[in-house]
């Protein structure tokens, strides 16, 4: 069975995604030493920021394109956006928030691996032999396959010294996933 390169790039992502979580306290640590934890902080709202203009002008493009598509892309990320707002206001460790920028990225990286309208499997036995499946909806079996890594993830975690498990980081990873089919699809489209 040979596998494309997009799915290896989803691989080694979220490896990377595994491999990193037992150090983020001590990259946080390090980068508090060096900077104020305000400045810390800053630097994660502002990142926020910088991923919220780049979607806004996105949904800009769309009402100037596409007005149908554009008002249920808006309205859901403005209700993605004022969750998160909420949220951040609630929450007792900012850094938390890095959960959506992450697995935004796993989601998007997801769906682009799989084909539209197929994923070919080819059998390397034979060489002549060639099957396909049809992927009906991406998007679903992408926001599936986030959820069931921000799970792993924080399954992960309850093992680990220096970190937990809690059902408000598996929302931010799978709300983190949503909002980034979201932004694919408004790219896509």
């Amino acid at each position: 069975m040979k596998i494309s390169r997009k799915w290896t790039v989803v691989f080694f992502y979220t490896v990377a995604i595994f491999v990193i979580t037992p150090y983020l306290p001590n990259i946080i640590r390090f980068a508090s030493s060096k900077w104020s934890s305000f400045g810390v902080s800053r630097f994660v709202l502002w990142v926020e920021i910088a991923i919220a203009l780049l979607i806004l002008i996105l949904a800009v493009l769309f009402f100037i394109h596409r007005m149908k598509k554009a008002i249920l892309f808006s309205t859901s990320l403005a209700g993605i956006f004022l969750l998160s707002f909420i949220l951040y206001q609630f929450l007792p460790n900012p850094y938390e928030f890095t959960h959506l920028p992450e697995y935004a990225v796993l989601s998007m990286l997801i769906v682009w691996a799989m084909d539209k309208k197929k994923m070919g499997i080819s059998d390397s036995i034979e060489g002549k032999t060639k099957k396909s499946i049809v992927i009906k909806n991406p998007y679903f079996l992408s926001a599936f396959a986030t959820g069931i890594v921000g799970i792993g993830d924080e399954i992960y975690q309850h093992f680990l010294p220096n970190r937990y498990f809690t059902v408000y980081d598996i929302f931010l990873n799978i709300l983190g996933g949503i909002l980034g089919l979201l932004v694919f699809w408004g790219i896509k489209r």
